[in-house]
């Protein structure tokens, strides 16, 4: 495998309040380098049986991910279900949420 072939956007929200006390969101998205991995059927129907049902699954580097719970793959918004870490990477278990399509 190729070492970080793939691409990705880390999206972050903030919660911003404008002169008239109205609350919206900004987003700002950030490209990060990623491997990307299959899912095994074996993981998919674990995963399925306790409710979550995986769509990617993405390794990143530990310094480049900050925590966001949304990442943009492939065109698609997804939110971060799991995160497994390790010294150096961290692996995301990417699951796609109502309204996410974009």
């Amino acid at each position: 495998m190729s070492m970080w072939a793939g691409m990705c956007q880390l999206i972050t929200e903030a919660q911003k309040r404008d002169k008239r006390g109205v609350v919206s969101t900004e987003t700002t998205e950030r490209d990060a380098y990623c491997n990307v991995y299959s899912i095994s059927a074996a993981a998919y129907y674990a995963a399925s049986a306790a409710g979550i049902r995986p769509q990617a699954v993405i390794e990143l580097r530990a310094c480049a991910y900050r925590n966001e719970s949304l990442v943009r793959f492939r065109g698609t918004v997804y939110a971060v279900e799991r995160v497994e870490r390790t010294p150096d990477n961290v692996r995301l278990t990417l699951v796609e949420r109502v309204g996410n399509r974009g």
